[in-house]
């Protein structure tokens, strides 16, 4: 081994404070090896927020759907900052969207043909998120901490936010696993994607971190994966299809009390889980797109989904599960089976647009909160305001090209709204519409008033 002698940096930590000069020694991966890597993790990454994505509408435990609506966009961010980073490093063309390894494939085949939210939560975090954590401190041990200190950095933000969802894949897995037959059902499933995994040699491909054992019997029979895209809720939920409670109006009517119109608006907000619904399947069956799509419209799909917990946590403010009480699912229900991707995008941005007029849209939902004293409920409607305004841009970013100006969107969008309306009026027949809001409307306010 070769000496070295001390050095005199005058006591300053030296290297920019990344690491000693023996860590910096280290040769690590050279560019080659890296880009390869790194391409790797990028498929991976896709293919889990696609798996997430994929079983959005049809997993029925709202929690489940909250963190999996917060998950999928940190995966689409991390592939982003993955897919730069190899953009930065001598790599045209980029071939990023190419699946790098027919044997990752056949894993993440696999994993998305999850058949229970058991066998999801299994998958995703029982497999593939702590592989992605063991691979990326793999890397972080083997590459040059000081050369390649740009890949050092992301691995290290992707971990940090990696290892949060692992945790809450735990806890949320052991709470899910009720009965005998589900502790079968998850450790058959982990046995049967991890046999995959191992075959593919991990996400690096290394088959040496693996013992050799045959392959069960694939669930994929080679044709693509076709999602279910009916939303579905738990036995918490009840009369999903009651529309009787006009939220949409009661807000804009003065003639209602103050706390009343700010009620409407968070059970407006609590409403908004079916947007996720809503979305995943624009999301999933669209392809062919640059990535920024994904990542904007994953963005999309968690802010609403955050919207929708702010409506929950406005309900539990005052004393109100939020799960008591109807929950409307007929624009997802709606647009998931009856309209293209394209056709409910195009709702779902004219909606947004519509949103914006100062004195209609997302401000004078903020006045009416703030007026109404309930300053929780003014926070949700300020940041509810904010995202709203980044939906619309989102929206005219990717529709405009597609309909060649915004003026044809917003004609496209009035000539198809009549069709749309008509189909969701149509659901009111799923349900009895018992009338409900007034009942709900005592209990919030006695327990206000008992706090």
């Amino acid at each position: 081994m070769t000496s070295r002698g001390p050095i005199d940096n005058l006591g300053i930590p030296p290297l920019a404070g990344l690491c000693t000069y023996e860590e910096a020694c280290r040769v690590g991966f050279d560019v080659d090896a890296n880009v390869n890597l790194l391409k790797r993790y990028n498929y991976a990454s896709r293919r889990l927020h696609e798996s997430l994505v994929a079983h959005v509408p049809r997993t029925p435990e709202w929690e489940v759907k909250c963190a999996m609506g917060l998950h999928q966009w940190i995966l689409a961010e991390h592939c982003a900052w993955i897919r730069r980073r190899v953009s930065e490093m001598r790599e045209p063309p980029l071939h990023l969207d190419q699946c790098p390894d027919p044997k990752l494939e056949l894993w993440m085949e696999e994993t998305i043909r999850a058949e229970s939210t058991v066998e999801l939560l299994t998958g995703i975090y029982s497999v593939g998120i702590p592989e992605l954590i063991e691979t990326y401190q793999w890397h972080l041990e083997r590459t040059n901490p000081m050369i390649d200190h740009p890949t050092c950095r992301i691995l290290r933000l992707m971990l940090s936010e990696l290892e949060s969802m692992a945790t809450w894949g735990k806890q949320a897995l052991s709470a899910i696993i009720r009965t005998e037959s589900d502790a079968t059902s998850a450790k058959d499933w982990e046995d049967h994607v991890r046999a995959y995994l191992a075959e593919a040699g991990g996400i690096a491909g290394e088959p040496a971190r693996f013992a050799a054992a045959p392959l069960p019997t694939p669930r994929s029979n080679g044709e693509p994966y076709e999602m279910d895209v009916v939303p579905k809720r738990d036995a918490r939920f009840t009369d999903p299809y009651n529309q009787s409670a006009l939220i949409d109006e009661y807000y804009k009517d003065e003639s209602r009390a103050p706390d009343e119109r700010t009620y409407a608006l968070l059970y407006k907000r609590l409403r908004e889980m079916d947007v996720p619904e809503y979305m995943a399947p624009i999301i999933f069956k669209t392809k062919g797109k640059p990535w920024e799509y994904y990542a904007d419209l994953g963005r999309q799909l968690w802010d609403e989904t955050r919207h929708a917990m702010m409506g929950e946590v406005g309900l539990y403010q005052d004393g109100v599960p939020f799960y008591r009480y109807p929950i409307d699912l007929k624009t997802s229900l709606t647009a998931n089976t009856q309209l293209e991707p394209l056709q409910a995008h195009l709702i779902l941005t004219g909606i947004e647009l519509s949103l914006m007029p100062k004195k209609t849209g997302k401000r004078f939902e903020w006045v009416i909160a703030k007026s109404s004293g309930n300053d929780l409920a003014a926070t949700i409607q300020d940041y509810d305001w904010a995202d709203e305004v980044l939906h619309a841009q989102i929206g005219r970013r990717w529709l405009v090209p597609e309909f060649g100006s915004l003026e044809k969107l917003q004609s496209a969008y009035d000539e198809l709204w009549p069709r749309w309306w008509a189909l969701s009026l149509e659901k009111r027949a799923l349900s009895e519409q018992k009338e409900w809001w007034s009942e709900f409307l005592r209990e919030i306010r006695a327990s206000k008033l008992a706090k």
